[in-house]
């Protein structure tokens, strides 16, 4: 290979991933992905956390910020399950983990320019040219068999989506220990471990976790069914069939074990070919979305007087919050990615320090949310003094912050900036009427621009669970101790009621108190990336979720995102029944509205759980609601139509 001191950078990859997960097999490939072009000399991202061990660096703001500014041209890589284009890039390649619709039974929103590469051929539809791309799926540094004098005993079983999807059980995995995602984590030696002792591994669906134990000699034996594994040797030709048994028959085992021996060297042959490969698809993204190279120009065309570019207006932003969180990509971001024709966004605070240089080529100034409040008043008569228009910018009451709030503290001193702001802005946008009317005291031009949802990011087809058991999930405000309250007697008669049958989530700032290290709940820290937290609400599979909203004025000027998320994602929701939610949930239709009481709340949660018809119906209704009505993809004119009237 001949090396070029002074040629154009390849182009970074962003690899669109959860975090490096301990389960998820697809997860996994994506962040083994990023290592590897790593190793191989590109740059490469993951959009999300991964593990020490791996080169694959997390993506930030900054460097994006630093590859537009050098005019670099970044390739987006998202695997099958992301129907649209969530980041807005103009050069994506979809990368087939399983069969296109088999997570997701949306329609695929793909660009017609975008390629397609496929972990194997066998997931690659008739219908589809892909090219093939089989990064490694287990570690077989810790997933490996050991030499061992013991005879192996005993049976294990898996189960993924299979129940929740109504699946069936076998009487066959009965009495078999379960190592699935149901059930505590174990940690990759832990399972490697379990996988060298037992005789046989069942499963219900195709599983990375089925290589793994094969690697560790333990046969797999894939029991046919027609909700997860209606097709036959689905999942088996990753290791050419070594080790795997198709159905529980006594010629199916046997072939199972006598094979289950070959399958490190198959392994090692396919990890040795992924380099050839990997090289392959390098070339061929770099040349696909970087075609022109100084050999290739053609001829000068005669010259003509060329039509000058339409200026794009430019939005200056100053925000202290990352551009991943919530906030800014529900409010801003990604609104205004629907508008990349007309509008720029340009981002004026780079590393805490308020940056200047973008302020004459500015149409608008906005001050969002709390930000003004971390100002000086001083610093905010200089921003209106430079005689570009400002407007100031909420979806929360961030001026008057209740007491049991986990940023009250910080919420008093943020009030004489934010108050200063909106006198003197030329107009305030906010997403609710409620707050509308308490800021128009301090300014009468004020314009409601209700929040939307990018409903692609959000989908998931509503369960048809038939196991018995339900998870119950509060997040966000649902669980500060003031709202977190009007529920607090009705959860604990239920986990008592239900026993094993019921979990709860928490996903918060704190676990509400009493309920810590309680056996049927799970406590998660708040998700404060956006596009992370719309797969993990995907990823957790409540089956209910629950927002208590205690009646305050802080409350009242809340929008109903949270409606709009857990519809989107096939949930099955419940409400107070406050102006928040009652202009757009239709109770017993969307959604229900209770009244706070710990009667109202004991009973309508009964009735969720002990009716799956009902829950599923208001989730069919409230997700049919939400793509109809609030899809933002649909919406986004809106946006234009208010930041235009106030550019002018």
């Amino acid at each position: 290979m001949r090396h070029d001191l002074f040629a154009r950078l390849h182009s970074p990859y962003y690899i669109y991933s959860p975090a490096f997960p301990a389960n998820s097999g697809g997860g996994k490939a994506l962040h083994y992905l990023c290592h590897a072009l790593n190793l191989a000399g590109e740059e490469a991202y993951v959009t999300d956390a991964s593990l020490n061990s791996l080169h694959a660096p997390r993506l930030t703001q900054d460097i994006i910020n630093e590859h537009i500014k050098n005019g670099r041209n970044p390739i987006v890589i998202y695997p099958e399950v992301i129907s649209g284009n969530p980041l807005s890039a103009p050069n994506v390649v979809r990368y087939l983990l399983n069969t296109p619709g088999a997570l997701s039974k949306e329609a695929l929103n793909w660009g017609t320019g975008d390629l397609i590469y496929a972990h194997r051929e066998e997931l690659i539809p008739d219908a589809m040219s892909a090219g093939v791309l089989s990064t490694p799926l287990v570690n077989d540094a810790v997933f490996h068999d050991e030499p061992s004098d013991k005879p192996r005993h005993g049976a294990l079983v898996w189960f993924n989506r299979h129940l929740s999807k109504g699946g069936a059980v076998d009487p066959v995995t009965q009495h078999a220990t379960e190592v699935s995602l149901r059930v505590p984590q174990r940690s990759p030696e832990q399972l490697a471990s379990l996988f060298r002792q037992a005789e046989l591994m069942y499963t219900y669906e195709p599983s990375t976790a089925c290589y793994e134990a094969i690697l560790c000699g333990c046969p797999v034996v894939y029991l046919p069914n027609p909700t997860s594994l209606s097709k036959p040797m689905f999942g088996l030709g990753y290791l050419n069939g070594a080790g795997s048994a198709w159905g529980n028959s006594t010629e199916q085992i046997a072939h199972a074990k006598a094979t289950v021996g070959q399958a490190p060297a198959i392994y090692q042959r396919l990890t040795e070919n992924f380099w050839t490969q990997l090289d392959a698809f390098v070339d061929a993204t770099q040349k696909h979305f970087n075609p022109v190279t100084a050999a290739t120009v053609p001829a000068p065309a005669p010259a003509r007087k060329a039509l000058p570019a339409r200026r794009k207006k430019r939005l200056l932003v100053y925000s202290v919050e990352s551009t991943w969180s919530p906030c800014p990509q529900i409010r801003l971001i990604r609104p205004f990615a629907h508008l990349q024709d007309d509008w720029e966004l340009v981002w004026g605070i780079r590393d805490g320090k308020l940056q200047t240089d973008a302020i004459a080529e500015a149409d608008l100034i906005l001050l969002h949310r709390f930000t003004p409040g971390l100002l000086p008043i001083e610093s905010l008569q200089a921003i209106f003094a430079l005689g570009k228009p400002v407007i100031y910018e909420s979806d929360d009451l961030l001026n008057d912050i209740p007491h049991d709030h986990p940023e009250a503290a910080a919420g008093a001193s943020w009030k004489a900036g934010i108050e200063y702001t909106v006198k003197h802005a030329k107009a305030v946008v906010v997403s609710t009427q409620f707050l509308a009317e308490k800021y128009r005291p301090l300014n009468p031009n004020v314009h409601i621009l209700p929040n939307f949802i990018d409903y692609d990011m959000f989908y998931r087809p509503v369960p048809q669970r038939r196991d018995g058991n339900i998870t119950i999930g509060l997040l966000g405000s649902s669980i500060q101790p003031s709202n977190f309250a009007l529920v607090d007697k009705a959860l604990r008669t239920l986990v008592e009621q239900y026993g094993a049958r019921l979990h709860i989530y928490f996903v918060g700032w704190e676990c509400p108190k009493g309920w810590e290290n309680h056996p049927q709940t799970t406590f998660l820290s708040f998700v404060h990336e956006y596009v992370n937290y719309a797969a993990q609400l995907k990823e957790w599979n409540w089956d209910i979720a629950l927002i208590p909203l205690a009646s305050d004025e802080y409350n009242q000027c809340k929008s109903y995102i949270k409606w709009l998320d857990y519809s989107a994602a096939g949930i099955a929701s419940i409400f107070s029944d406050v102006s928040v939610y009652n202009q757009v949930v239709t109770h017993d239709h969307t959604g229900l509205l209770m009244p706070n009481s710990d009667q109202a709340w004991l009973e309508a949660i009964t009735l969720l759980i002990e009716s799956p018809e009902k829950r599923h119906a208001l989730a069919q209704a409230g997700q049919a609601a939400v793509k109809a009505d609030y899809d933002l993809r649909e919406k986004s004119a809106l946006y234009d139509q208010v930041y235009d009237l106030l550019c002018s």
